[in-house]
């Protein structure tokens, strides 16, 4: 089914972007900042993106997004896509392990699919470190390799987040601090780099937006979050 596939293919588009970036730190940043436990308070809430509908969740332990999509499908179509079930007025999507409420109309079943993305949470293998007013979102990927996401408040109840892209300029970057081009497996495959900045070098980084800004998505804060919502 060409829906099904369409979000599935955007889940694993999410999981693959998270997983291979293409800018790889060597440690956490920036180095040689004390970590903390928890988000702060002023960085929790409910936001929303004007620009994709995408919302955002934040509490003291993880960033999420999500999305929902509102499907509708033929019994037919159903019946004959295997990944689909229609059980007790719910639509089962067998890939994924989970379901969702369905409404039947006729012959047109209607659906709300909401698919999330956990970009961060406080765990083994992830680090959070303030910096200049900004959280510094650190996922380990290997020995030695980190995928590093900025957050910053821009102006009242807006939030910007944004991971590191390859700038337009290699030079600009290698001018800060040395860049290494890691080899390519498959012809396919984009430019990965690793870089090793110092906590000065990554303040330079910052200021003169050379890696956090084309990839920047603004969220507007709708509920603030005054308590845990399980």
């Amino acid at each position: 089914m060409k829906i099904f596939r369409t979000l599935l293919g955007c889940t694993l588009l999410g999981i693959l972007h998270s997983c291979q970036p293409p800018v790889v730190f060597g440690e956490s940043q920036p180095v040689g900042t004390e970590a903390i436990s928890s988000i702060p308070k002023s960085f929790q809430g409910f936001y929303w993106c004007r620009v994709d509908s995408v919302s955002l969740f934040v509490d003291d332990k993880a960033f999420i997004k999500s999305k929902k999509f509102l499907v509708r499908l033929t019994t037919e179509e159903i019946a004959a896509d295997p990944e689909l079930q229609l059980q007790n007025d719910r639509l089962n999507l067998t890939s994924w392990g989970q379901s969702f409420p369905a409404d039947k109309k006729g012959d047109t079943i209607v659906s709300s699919i909401i698919v999330r993305d956990t970009i961060f949470a406080i765990r083994p293998g992830s680090v959070l470190k303030p910096f200049k007013g900004h959280l510094i979102l650190n996922t380990k990927l290997d020995e030695n390799a980190w995928g590093v996401s900025v957050v910053s408040h821009k102006g009242e109840g807006i939030l910007s987040l944004a991971r590191a892209e390859l700038p337009e300029s290699l030079s600009s970057l290698d001018s800060i601090t040395p860049v290494r081009t890691l080899a390519k497996k498959d012809n396919d495959e984009e430019t990965q780099i690793v870089i090793m900045p110092t906590k000065e070098e990554f303040e330079r980084i910052l200021q003169n937006r050379l890696l956090f800004d084309a990839s920047c998505t603004e969220f507007e804060r709708i509920i603030p979050l005054k308590e845990h919502i399980y």
